[in-house]
C-alpha cells in the first residue's frame, strides 16, 4: 500500500484532540479515521485491504473508543468521591464546633484549645481553626472534651 511521506507525517498532528483526551471527537480529530481513509484513498484495486485486517482495525478502533469512555467516567467518578469524602470530614468536624480539642503541639507537648471553625485546605485535609489562631489537622486531634465555660 503506496503511502507519501507528507501523509504520514500530517497524521501526527491531530489538530489538538489526542486519543486519549476527554473532548468529543469529530471525524476529523480521530487518528485512526484519518488513517484509515487515507490508506484506503491510497490502495489500489488490485490489491484491495483484505477483510480480517480491516476487521481487526475496527475491533482496534471499537476498543480505544470505548476505553476512551471508561477512563472519562472514571475520573467523574473519582471527582464525585473526592467531593463526598469533603462533606464527610466537614460533617464530622463540625461536630467538633466548640469543643475542646487536645493535640500535639509544635513543642511536642500536648496542648488544648477551643474549635472556632472547620475548614478544607488546599491539600483536601479537614483542618481545625482553634481559639487563638491555631490551625491544626484534624488527623492530630487526640482528645475532645466539652468547653469549659467561664465562670461569671
Amino acid at each position: 500500500m503506496p503511502t507519501s511521506t507528507s501523509t504520514i507525517s500530517s497524521l501526527n498532528s491531530v489538530g489538538g484532540t489526542s486519543v486519549l483526551s476527554t473532548q468529543q471527537a469529530s471525524y476529523g480529530d480521530n487518528p485512526f479515521l484519518r488513517l484509515l481513509t487515507e490508506q484506503l484513498r491510497h490502495q489500489t484495486p488490485l490489491e484491495p485491504v483484505d477483510n480480517e485486517s480491516f476487521m481487526n482495525q475496527m475491533a482496534s478502533y471499537t476498543t480505544m473508543q470505548e476505553q476512551r469512555d471508561l477512563n472519562g467516567n472514571m475520573l467523574k467518578l473519582l471527582d464525585y468521591q473526592g467531593v463526598l469524602a469533603r462533606v464527610q470530614g466537614l460533617g464530622q468536624g463540625s461536630a467538633l464546633l466548640g469543643k475542646e480539642v487536645s493535640y500535639v503541639g509544635e513543642s511536642g507537648t500536648e496542648q488544648t484549645g477551643k474549635v472556632q471553625s472547620v475548614y478544607i485546605a488546599e491539600t483536601g485535609n479537614v483542618r481545625l481553626r482553634l481559639e487563638g489562631g491555631a490551625d491544626i489537622d484534624m488527623r492530630e486531634v487526640l482528645g475532645i472534651a466539652e468547653a469549659a465555660t467561664a465562670a461569671s
